[in-house]
């Protein structure tokens, strides 16, 4: 899920990391320091093109604002697959649905815990 204030938060560690101070970062992104204060304290999203920008005075990569999406995506996919798994065992268990398919679904949930 997506969280304001962590992007804030983030947005000024970074700053703080790169030894910045919010009008250093916002002459070296193009906006007002007043933006960068409301970036931090999570009122305003900055736009992409200002993340990109963030990203690249303070050296972070983009994922490091935004959270690592690519968990939370994951997380809703294992959830997903594991509500598939009980809907084929139901099935199954009527006779409605093969058990090959409760195999693959089983298989597929195990090969994106691997890659974790």
């Amino acid at each position: 899920m997506y969280d304001k204030k962590m992007l804030g938060k983030r947005i000024r560690e970074a700053r703080n990391r790169a030894g910045l101070s919010q009008q250093q970062l916002a002459s070296a992104i193009g906006v007002s320091d007043k933006t960068i204060s409301a970036y931090e304290v999570g009122r305003v999203d900055p736009p992409l093109e200002s993340l990109d920008k963030l990203s690249t005075v303070t050296k972070h990569p983009v994922g490091f604002f935004i959270g690592d999406v690519s968990s939370n995506i994951e997380a809703r996919l294992n959830s997903i697959l594991f509500e598939l798994e009980e809907i084929c065992g139901v099935l199954k268990d009527t006779g409605m649905v093969k058990t090959s398919v409760v195999k693959e679904a089983m298989a597929k949930r195990s090969s994106l815990s691997s890659q974790e």
